[in-house]
């Protein structure tokens, strides 16, 4: 049930739109969607994904949101580097760090429609 209402609401979102970005999530939330997403039938380059709450740590940390759906979730779709928005890991300062994920952020979504935009804050 959950799945087909994820599917509508991002195929309506996708009618008014070429690109939806969506926010994703950390913790348990990652398992979820990797168990849940890859069933989905979506037009997947259509859609842009972000994390909502990445942590200033490096990819190769478990506590990388970004690492984790990296190894859970988005190698199980067809995507590429251009569908995900992701931190600066090199950057040692965590300011710089904000401001370069700020940026990113802001490019992405920049004159965007709010109708692109999709947050997925599912909980179990």
């Amino acid at each position: 049930m959950l799945s087909y209402l994820l599917v509508r609401l991002i195929l309506n979102k996708l009618s008014k739109s070429q690109i939806i970005t969506i926010g994703l999530s950390g913790g348990s939330l990652v398992d979820l969607h990797a168990s849940m997403l890859p069933r989905l039938r979506l037009p997947w380059a259509r859609l842009k994904f972000f994390f909502v709450d990445q942590r200033f740590v490096p990819f190769t940390s478990d506590d990388s949101t970004y690492r984790n759906y990296q190894s859970k979730l988005f190698r199980q779709l067809p995507l590429t580097e251009n569908n995900i928005i992701k931190i600066d890991a090199n950057l040692e300062i965590v300011e710089e760090y904000a401001k370069d994920y700020q940026n990113k952020l802001q490019e992405a979504l920049n004159g965007e429609d709010k109708a692109r935009r999709l947050a997925l804050f599912l909980s179990r």
